[in-house]
């Protein structure tokens, strides 16, 4: 079922949910900095979704403070499109697990390759890059954290978090145990959205 803000699209054979989302909120964050960064991205053809937290707000009616981008570039192709447009690039921490910061008009933007976790110690994983969205979706912790929101305002929903964030619910992507495993934490970031 949708609101009035939302226009469903369809559902595919791979359990992913669409739908296109109309708000203000939405289109408020289409600063110069996002359009620039969203015109470079389509010129070199690498998709750009926002990721995570920033969707669940946006699902839920609100302008997200903090913004998160992921794509299909890698990081060195992210550091090369972003080195020949002139743009800066800072705090390089990120870089080994696939996040590059770019400023742009003033404004900062994480943008973080797809990645697969290989391996994990409980805190902290070793990731590897991949182009599989639905495999990016499935290493996330809660289902209404593992959506990604199009530019054009497109949802993709793999594990149902549109739905559970409607009937306000709490869930792990896939095993519960598996993604307390992966990352400890995972247990207080249930409990903060419980």
């Amino acid at each position: 079922m949708c609101v009035s803000v939302f226009v469903c699209v369809r559902i595919s054979a791979r359990n992913l949910f669409t739908m296109r989302l109309k708000t203000t909120e939405f289109q408020s964050l289409f600063t110069e900095g996002l359009k620039g960064l969203a015109g470079l991205f389509e010129k070199h053809q690498y998709e750009l979704r926002i990721a995570g937290g920033a969707v669940r707000d946006l699902l839920s009616g609100k302008r997200p403070e903090d913004v998160d981008f992921a794509t299909t570039a890698t990081p060195e192709q992210m550091k090369s499109l972003f080195q020949a447009a002139g743009i800066r690039m800072i705090n390089n921490k990120g870089e080994k697990h696939g996040t590059i910061t770019a400023r742009l008009h003033n404004e900062n933007f994480e943008v973080t390759t797809l990645r697969v976790d290989v391996q994990t110690d409980g805190r902290h994983a070793e990731v590897e890059f991949t182009m599989d969205w639905q495999k990016d979706a499935e290493r996330r912790d809660l289902t209404i954290n593992s959506m990604f929101l199009g530019l054009d305002g497109t949802l993709y929903d793999y594990f149902k978090g549109y739905e559970d964030l409607q009937n306000h619910r709490v869930r792990f992507v896939g095993s519960p145990e598996q993604r307390i495993q992966e990352d400890f934490l995972r247990i207080l970031r249930y409990f903060r959205f419980t």
